[in-house]
């Protein structure tokens, strides 16, 4: 094989490594505007940090679930988590298990949840009913759903579904859109 041959192939193949990444790129960052992220520090009774304790969050009403151990710092963090109403539940021998319902996470959120571990057996539960909050501590981006009966039932003027953007009370793109500014 000619050098020139070589060449030209080596050119071929630093172009598609080249033209893979640039499509890549811009996909990485989209699963985190339709998902969200919850992540959080679980401590026990005298606010120390509870390392390799099993977090689990599940959403009952869709089957999904995640499961995370904490690290040495006491941190769990779940990423890419689809919109919806989760349970989360944490697991550490020494401790009573501990569970939250009804976390409900939207499109974009970075929340932040912190657990306070109760010391007891494995086998006893904590079921925390009321609680603060989730904190978005992250960033400061508003993000929202359009449901699937807005899509059918709302009047699409000129029959262009991204006219739904303008829903959210965060958008303004500084033009017209569907007669609105």
């Amino acid at each position: 094989m000619s050098e020139s041959t070589m060449l030209s192939r080596t050119y071929a193949r630093l172009m598609m490594a080249t033209l893979a990444v640039a499509v890549a790129i811009p996909l990485w960052g989209q699963g985190e505007l339709v998902n969200a992220r919850l992540s959080g520090m679980v401590r026990d009774p005298n606010e120390a940090v509870v390392p390799g304790a099993l977090v689990t969050l599940a959403n009952p009403q869709t089957g999904f679930s995640r499961r995370s151990v904490t690290g040495i710092d006491g941190w769990y963090v779940f990423t890419l988590v689809p919109p919806g109403q989760y349970q989360l539940k944490v697991e550490k021998e020494g401790f009573r298990t501990c569970v939250q319902a009804d976390i409900v996470l939207t499109v974009g959120q970075s929340s932040s949840l912190e657990v306070k571990l109760e010391i007891g057996a494995f086998n006893q539960t904590v079921e925390v009913v009321a609680r603060a909050p989730l904190l978005n501590t992250g960033n400061v981006d508003i993000g929202g759903e359009v449901s699937g009966k807005q899509i059918v039932e709302l009047p699409l003027n000129t029959r262009n579904v991204y006219g739904l953007v303008a829903l959210s009370s965060s958008v303004n793109s500084g033009q017209t859109v569907q007669g609105f500014t």
